[in-house]
């Protein structure tokens, strides 16, 4: 707790312009629509690519904020509210934080590396019962999150563990100030964004400016790279090393043995064998096992107890995932920790996603928050009521106090344990609900999740919100800053399912989105959408849907805008935002050159029921240089038919014809908007801005049977799978009614188990398809299948069926689970 003078001190702000010197700040933010408690609240007006928080300031003095951190003067008649103006309100929210965690001298570890950041935390936390943790919420590990995570920082914190991210140079040093971590860990080396940094030499030495100050490193001996640099920079450090290598200086690994279901490693630890066990088996869980040992044995943990922690080990879902639940309802899964951070990200985003639901939080006890029970309960209700829940299902002892702080306005229920919320989980009304289930591991919420689950196919596309964040951000970094994007996502958003990725794009202020057809776009208003939707092919007789819903056609010829005003004559007080579409040499939809005259007629005629909102037009080889010449013949069309028609009536529309592929290759064309598709989902057709962007979709299958078949024997229909050695073959669910081309079988594609690849043997069939995965004995019935996603491109399953990604994602058959991830 901060008074706002202190804070004015502490980020160099002047002090004129604070009203209330002795305003208590409790709390950051930077979003107005996640505010619980605005009169602790200190609002940052961060600038982005996307939007500046300047523009929502009127919205956070709308919900209570009376503190501001601002880098442009704001006017205002009212007399209560505190500005700090400053240069910079990113580095001043740095700035805070760091002076925030000097106050404090407990040990704090800061992880760094390319992958595993994460998993080592929370591993970590899961670990570590003996004492009070502060921990980096879910990914929190850029700019904005370090500073948030470190916020958190209280009396009675015993141990901090937060983690760093990076993507470009320089960035690490403000993480460093933040941080200031006694002890480092770097995780590994590898190619997550190389495009920001001109080798990995680079890459490697910017991640290492974490550690300026720490006492102790601890890193991998095997990873020469890593450990050559981290000796030469840190020499007079306490190099703690693990590893195969006898260099090694912490502890030695002598052997690793795999079984299907768990790893059990030997460690030469002071001249002592010793043994664990872990859960997992897979080459990258070993290794953020044994940084976690090795932190372990900092801490002065005994093998003993470390055995006992790592056999306990829980597999962590790197995000909060979305699911289809039974009675129409949809799950949001939380259940893998409970602390307040992960809490407040958790309901923002069932608030994101319920629309016209009804809400619902199943929740348990808390651990190891700091707080009493009173005032854990306390602040649990207060973001219950600023989101607006409707039913609270308590599980444990502890929250079931927050009855108490909730009113007569939320409905409640309290069970002692999960085993008794599963006892009368059939007698809950969950119809058509949007509900939350977030506990603690301790409590097998997991349980919950599956009895109240879709039990219908297994096999899931996976929709990673961040990674479609991610790669908007990268877009709107490329454009001017006064272009707007229409986020297209026609076809059920090119297979992830059109209304939860709306919700999400609204909710990061997409300025309009696109569909295909009138029945798309009314599916999203009934969802609870409210931005600008254009209707690139209506149907020309749902006029009056149109404009009872709001919705904005493409208007392409004569004909389909005659019907338009047939209606409009009728309806005089109806009103219509359209698009007009010219045809500039696709010979698709798209008006004429010597339709436009006429064209003007008309609208002219109805301007007072018909505002043209923008005219445009689609390249026919956006992505291909060989027809470059055709493609800039087009915007000259598009420019000319433009101007012909604003002369006519008398305004100016707005403009744009590139998509994707265009936004790349012609910055000259971006003009006053773009639309933006496939590139949204981390494919590019260019190649130029691969190395930019995420994947965002994960199509998963998993082992249904596994058979051991003699070379003798031939496999699947017409016995097209051919044998060359004894082997053994998964069955896995997914087939040609799933999307899974039947020109990727025959050893034409291969799927991913357990981080290697194996073929497809033999016809694909409507519902299964066969793998051959000689002779290995560890992959098991349920094991994960990955057809395409993060580490297997879908790029590669469409070359081998001769087509492109569209067609691969708008294949995928809506019997399979949708499934949505954010970080």
């Amino acid at each position: 707790m901060y008074k706002a003078s202190e804070i004015a001190e502490i980020i160099g702000s002047d002090t004129k312009y604070l009203v209330d010197p002795d305003a208590t700040i409790r709390y950051l933010e930077m979003d107005t629509r996640k505010i619980v408690q605005p009169k602790e609240t200190l609002y940052f007006a961060l600038s982005g690519s996307m939007h500046d928080g300047h523009d929502f300031i009127k919205d956070a003095i709308a919900s209570g904020i009376r503190n501001f951190v601002v880098s442009k003067v704001y006017l205002t008649d009212r007399q209560d509210l505190n500005f700090y103006i400053i240069d910079n309100t990113l580095i001043a929210l740095q700035n805070l934080a760091a002076y925030h965690r000097q106050q404090f001298d407990f040990p704090i570890l800061g992880i760094t590396g390319s992958n595993g950041k994460t998993t080592i935390k929370e591993w970590l936390y899961q670990l570590i019962n003996d004492r009070q943790v502060v921990k980096s919420p879910k990914s929190y590990n850029s700019q904005t999150g370090v500073p948030l995570s470190v916020w958190q920082i209280k009396e009675g914190d015993q141990l901090g563990i937060f983690e760093a991210g990076i993507s470009r140079p320089h960035e690490m040093v403000a993480l460093q100030k933040i941080i200031r971590p006694d002890i480092g860990l770097f995780t590994t080396l590898g190619d997550a964004h190389n495009e920001g940094f001109e080798d990995q030499a680079t890459k490697l030495a910017e991640k290492l400016i974490l550690f300026k100050d720490a006492k102790t490193i601890i890193f991998n001996a095997d990873n020469i790279e890593v450990s050559n640099a981290i000796k030469h920079k840190f020499g007079d450090r306490n190099l703690l090393s693990w590893g195969k290598s006898a260099d090694a200086t912490l502890f030695q690994i002598l052997d690793i043995i795999t079984t299907s279901h768990d790893s059990r490693i030997d460690i030469l630890f002071q001249e002592k064998l010793n043994t664990i066990h872990i859960p997992f088996t897979d080459v990258a869980s070993i290794e953020n096992a044994l940084h976690c040992v090795a932190f372990l044995l900092v801490l002065g943990y005994n093998f003993e107890s470390i055995e006992t922690g790592m056999k306990r080990l829980q597999n962590i879902p790197m995000r909060l995932e979305m699911k289809n639940g039974i009675q129409g309802s949809i799950l949001i899964n939380d259940t893998y920790n409970a602390d307040l951070q992960s809490f407040k990200i958790a309901i923002e985003f069932l608030s994101q996603q319920a629309g016209q639901r009804e809400k619902m939080v199943i929740l348990s006890d808390f651990m190891q928050t700091g707080l009493t029970p009173e005032q854990l309960n306390l602040q649990l209700a207060n973001q219950i009521h600023n989101h607006q829940i409707q039913e609270v299902i308590a599980v444990g002892k502890g929250v079931a106090e927050i009855s108490k702080f909730l009113g007569d306005k939320v409905q409640f229920q309290a069970y002692e344990n999960t085993d008794q919320l599963l006892k009368a989980i059939s007698t809950i009304d969950i119809y058509q609900k949007a509900i939350l289930v977030k506990g603690a591991r301790s409590f097998q919420l997991e349980k919950v999740i599956h009895a109240l689950s879709d039990k219908g196919h297994t096999a899931t596309l996976e929709t990673d919100l961040q990674a479609v964040e991610h790669n908007l951000g990268v877009f709107s970094k490329h454009l001017k800053s006064e272009t707007q994007i229409i986020v297209v996502i026609k076809a059920s958003a090119y297979g992830s399912g059109s209304e939860e990725l709306a919700k999400f794009l609204e909710f990061n202020t997409v300025p309009y989105l696109a569909v295909a057809f009138i029945d798309e776009g009314i599916q999203l208003r009934k969802s609870g959408i409210q931005i600008p939707i254009i209707i690139l092919n209506p149907d020309r007789n749902g006029v009056l849907e149109m404009t009872k819903y709001n919705l904005e056609p493409e208007v392409y010829c004569l004909e389909q805008l005659e019907d338009i005003t047939t209606f409009l004559s009728r309806e005089t007080s109806s009103t219509l935002n359209i698009h007009i579409k010219m045809d500039t040499g696709m010979h698709r939809l798209g008006f004429s050159k010597d339709e436009i005259l006429p064209m003007i007629q008309i609208l002219s005629e109805y301007r007072s029921q018909l505002k043209v909102k923008s005219i445009f037009s689609h390249l026919s080889s956006s992505e291909d240089p060989d027809d470059d010449d055709f493609t800039h013949r087009q915007v000259v069309r598009l420019n000319e038919a433009f101007d012909m028609i604003v002369h006519g009536i008398g305004y100016k529309p707005m403009k744009h014809i590139l998509n994707s592929a265009g936004i790349i290759r012609f910055p000259q064309y971006h003009f006053d908007m773009v639309r933006l598709g496939l590139g949204l989902y981390g494919i590019d057709s260019t190649g130029q801005f691969a190395d930019k962007l995420e994947k965002v979709h994960t199509l998963k299958a998993s082992v249904v049977q596994i058979k051991n078949v003699v070379k003798s024997e031939e496999v699947g229909y017409n016995r097209r799978g051919k044998l060359t050695e004894d082997s053994r073959i998964a069955v896995i669910n997914m087939g040609y009614a799933d999307g899974l081309m039947r020109i990727a079988g025959n050893g034409k594609f291969c799927v991913n188990i357990r981080g290697k690849e194996y073929p497809l043997i033999g016809n694909v069939c409507m519902d299964l398809s066969l793998v051959n995965i000689g002779n290995n004995t560890s992959i098991k019935i349920g094991d994960e299948v990955e057809i395409f996603g993060k580490s297997k491109p879908i790029e590669i399953l469409a070359d081998v069926c001769h087509t492109i990604p569209y067609e691969i994602l708008c294949r995928i058959s809506t019997r399979i689970k949708r499934l949505y991830t954010q970080g």
